[in-house]
């Protein structure tokens, strides 16, 4: 008996492109499709300025797609807006490839990864966090 994979994340026909229309336009994304499944090792490798950083940030919803659909546990997060958008947004983070500047070095793992938990409040005491 097989055991089904739960699907965390799916890209279909993912494209973005900025400035549209303008000199100085930008095909960032070009019609990306991919799944990434519950306890799945996702790697996403490319060479600098293929895209990389804003599929993730168009899979966050920080960067809007033109065409295409972004589903994250199975909910679409195109029309995600206040509240909801928010709500999503304390299931699903991202760290961008510069930990440099994402990630303070003289913080600890657990204070960084509890930063997080604070600012949406998802722990009732310190105890829980």
């Amino acid at each position: 008996m097989t055991q089904e994979r739960k699907k965390l994340v799916e890209l279909k026909n993912v494209s973005l492109t900025f400035n549209k229309g303008k000199s100085n336009e930008v095909e960032a994304i070009d019609d990306v499709s991919f799944d990434i499944y519950e306890g799945e090792i996702f790697g996403l490798v490319g060479e600098s300025g293929s895209g990389k950083t804003t599929i993730g940030r168009s899979v966050l919803k920080l960067s809007d797609i033109d065409s295409g659909t972004v589903t994250f546990s199975g909910n679409g997060i195109s029309s995600l807006k206040g509240k909801d958008l928010h709500d999503f947004r304390k299931t699903a983070q991202m760290i961008f490839q510069d930990p440099q500047s994402s990630l303070n070095g003289r913080m600890k793992i657990r204070d960084i990864i509890a930063e997080g938990i604070d600012i949406h409040k998802l722990a009732k005491s310190k105890e829980e966090r």
